[in-house]
C-alpha cells in the first residue's frame, strides 16, 4: 500500500490536481517531470514545439521538487503487476532513441492496457511500443493502487525511470501504419520490450547549484516565447539538471 505522500505525487504527476496554488494545480506538470531526465534541452524544445508549456515554476522551489520526484520514485519499490500484461506506448522518435541506446526507460513512461489509437496529433515521428509486464518489474497500476482514479478509461501504468530494457524490433503490419502523427506520418518503427530490474543507484553528488534552475526558468519562458534562450542558460540549466537527476538516484 502507497503513503499518503506517494500518493500525493503519483495524483500530481498524473494530473489529477484541484485548487489554485501555482505548483500544485498543474495538471500537466508531467512536461516538465519528465523533460528534466532528458540530456541537454531537445526534450525541452521538442515539447515547446508541440504546443506543450514548460511550467517555470516547478522550477522555482528545488528542494520541493526534489521531494516530490523521491515520493514518486519509492511507490515503484511497493508496486508490480499481479500477473503478465501486456501495454502499450506510442513515443516520440527522439525520445525512443536514447531510450534504446541507453537500454533504459529515460524518464517515467506512462503505458496503457487499452492499444494504440489511431492518431496522434501532439506528437511528430513517432514509434509503437508494446511492454512485456511480470510480477516483480517495478511498475505501478495507477487504478489498482489509487483510492479514487478519475480517469479509468486510461487504464494506466507507470513505469519507472531507469528501468532495465530488452528491445526487440517488430513488423510493422498494415494496421500499425494507419495509426498517424501529427504530420499524418505512420510510426517508423515498432518494439516488444521486456523490462526487467531498476538500474543501481550512482553514489550521492554534491548538490546541484541553484543558479542552474534560475536559468532553466528563463530556458523555459523563452522557449514558452517560440525563442532560442541564450547559450549561457542552456549551459547551466543542462549542467544542473544533470546532477539533480543525478542525485535523485543517489543513495
Amino acid at each position: 500500500m502507497l503513503t499518503a505522500r506517494q500518493i500525493k505525487a503519483l495524483r500530481y504527476y498524473i494530473g489529477d490536481v484541484s485548487g489554485n496554488q501555482p505548483f500544485w494545480s498543474n495538471g500537466k506538470a508531467y512536461v516538465v517531470l519528465n523533460a528534466l531526465f532528458f540530456p541537454g534541452i531537445a526534450a525541452e524544445v521538442s515539447r515547446a514545439a508541440e504546443g506543450k508549456y514548460l511550467d517555470p515554476e516547478l522550477l522555482s522551489d528545488t528542494l520541493r521538487l526534489e521531494e516530490l520526484l523521491r515520493d514518486l520514485l519509492s511507490a515503484f519499490q511497493s508496486c508490480t503487476v499481479s500477473s503478465p500484461v501486456k501495454t502499450f506506448r506510442v513515443e516520440r522518435m527522439s525520445d525512443f532513441s536514447l531510450c534504446r541506446s541507453r537500454k533504459t526507460t529515460v524518464s517515467f513512461t506512462s503505458t496503457s492496457t487499452d492499444g494504440y489509437l489511431s492518431s496522434y496529433s501532439d506528437r511528430k515521428g513517432i514509434a509503437l511500443l508494446e511492454f512485456l509486464l511480470h510480477p516483480g518489474v517495478p511498475c505501478i497500476d495507477v487504478a489498482t493502487e489509487l483510492p479514487h482514479y478519475a480517469k479509468p478509461e486510461e487504464a494506466e501504468i507507470l513505469l519507472p525511470p531507469a528501468l532495465c530494457l530488452d528491445i526487440e524490433e517488430a513488423p510493422l503490419t498494415e494496421e500499425h501504419l494507419a495509426i498517424k502523427d501529427s504530420d499524418g506520418l505512420p510510426p517508423q518503427i515498432r518494439c516488444v520490450i521486456r523490462p526487467s530490474t531498476i538500474l543501481s543507484p550512482p553514489e550521492r553528488l554534491e548538490r546541484a547549484v541553484p543558479e542552474g534552475s534560475e536559468a532553466g526558468m528563463r530556458v523555459y519562458e523563452a522557449l514558452n516565447s517560440g525563442k532560442r534562450p541564450s547559450a549561457e542558460d542552456i549551459t547551466l540549466y543542462s549542467n544542473w539538471k544533470a546532477d539533480f537527476i543525478a542525485n535523485l538516484f543517489s543513495v
